[in-house]
């Protein structure tokens, strides 16, 4: 028998161990997600294609060859008689620009604004991806609190049955109020059912935004957010963000294709250079022949095609730089109104939780005055629910904070990644 008792003994806390490691760490979420998470995993393709396009943009700069083969046989007939041909090349060219009015040089310019805003658009994927995952950790900490506060709620409720049907029973209590505390209790069990499944939503959104199918199995840590810094130079801390460098960039890169269009309105020179070899004698008499050139062009006319897409591209920069106007003002906007949340939301957490421990001290008392007869059913019920809904107030203050503490560091375009991650 005290074998068995033991063996139980140990597979329940082997169960309980196994349950606990499961339990995912902040940085364990972190970590999952920077594999898993299809988001990230995109971006960082999307940066890598952007740096191949430098190479592709800067191809201009070196000199481009082809070169070609051909052999073929066939046979002609005249006059009923029919005559075989044979005949085989090969070739190879060679095209250098020497001067494009400066639209290779654009366009590698051009490619490498490109970069650098793909680089804050991985910048800003970091921050949202971080924002996603850190709001599902803070929802399966508030779920897991939650349910551990109803469980309370339930047990607090049934003592309280018991207290009010032993003062039924002794003909000090009604029985209006003990079926108001019965109905009180069948409440909170519901409520305890209810955490519950918002817990099992709360593991599966978490492995969602961590980019897994299995389900996470909990969270360890706790629902306390640092109180802001002062908000000191916001104009600064504006021109930090993803978006706002984009938007510069943005003119930069216009700018860039302006000069590309205006390039085709100038002379384009370039060398050219080719050498070959063919026969058409059967494979028995072999031709060489090469040449060089230095080639110059220029458009004449274009119908105004040329004259309306470099009017087209001044116009892209005018819209680029009224994006960047209109990008600053409303990102000294959402700032100013993300740290006010945020600064709102833990000074609203600390004030809930004085009145928290202000009515655990209330319902202390009330409950010794009720059971010696000094307060009426009606003002300690009062005070019973009061602590009760304040205790879901103060939890739900503590959530709160967190996520507003999360979504200001998002508007910031802030990513705990941003020091590692470079997009490779």
């Amino acid at each position: 028998m005290k074998k068995k008792l033991l063996t139980a003994t140990l597979l329940s806390v082997s169960a309980v161990l196994a349950q606990t490691n499961d339990f995912l760490t902040w940085e364990a979420c972190l970590e999952k997600t920077r594999t898993y998470n299809p988001d990230l995993v995109s971006a960082r393709a999307a940066v890598r294609e952007l740096e191949f396009g430098i190479a592709s943009a800067s191809s201009g700069f070196l000199p481009q060859i082809d070169g070609g083969l051909s052999a073929g046989t066939g046979q002609t007939e005249r006059d009923g008689s029919w005559t075989t041909r044979s005949s085989s090349s090969a070739s190879l060219s060679l095209k250098q620009d020497l001067f494009t009015a400066g639209g290779n040089t654009a366009k590698r310019r051009r490619a490498i604004a490109q970069l650098e805003i793909g680089n804050e658009q991985y910048r800003k994927t970091l921050s949202d991806v971080e924002l996603r995952t850190r709001l599902a950790y803070i929802d399966v900490l508030y779920a897991q609190d939650l349910v551990e506060l109803t469980e309370k709620i339930e047990e607090r409720r049934s003592d309280n049955v018991r207290l009010i049907q032993l003062r039924f029973d002794g003909g000090r209590e009604n029985a209006g109020s003990l079926a108001r505390s019965k109905a009180q209790l069948a409440q909170s069990a519901y409520e305890v059912r209810e955490a519950r499944r918002s817990l099992e939503y709360a593991l599966r959104n978490l492995a969602a935004a961590m980019g897994m199918m299995e389900m996470a199995g909990g969270a360890t840590g706790d629902l306390q957010a640092n109180p802001p810094d002062v908000l000191g130079d916001l104009v600064g801390l504006m021109k930090q963000t993803p978006n706002y460098v984009i938007a510069t960039t943005q003119i930069e890169a216009a700018r860039q294709g302006m000069k590309v269009t205006r390039s085709a309105r100038f002379p384009q020179v370039n060398f050219r250079g080719s050498a070959g070899i063919g026969d058409s004698t059967g494979f028995e008499i072999y031709d060489a022949n090469w040449g060089i050139s230095l080639n110059a062009s220029m458009p004449i006319y274009t119908g105004n095609q040329l004259k309306s897409d470099v009017a087209a591209a001044k116009e892209k920069i005018i819209q680029s730089e009224m994006d960047l106007m209109d990008t600053a003002n409303t990102l000294m906007a959402t700032l100013q109104q993300r740290w006010n949340s945020y600064a709102d939301a833990v000074e609203n957490e600390a004030v809930q939780k004085q009145l928290f421990e202000a009515e655990e001290l209330r319902a202390k008392i009330s409950t010794t005055k009720y059971k010696q007869g000094l307060l009426s059913y009606e003002d300690w019920d009062i005070i019973e629910s009061n602590l009760i809904n304040q205790g879901k107030t103060h939890l739900l203050r503590r959530r709160t904070s967190e996520q507003e503490q999360a979504r200001w560091k998002n508007a910031l375009g802030w990513s705990i990644w941003q020091s590692t991650e470079k997009g490779e």
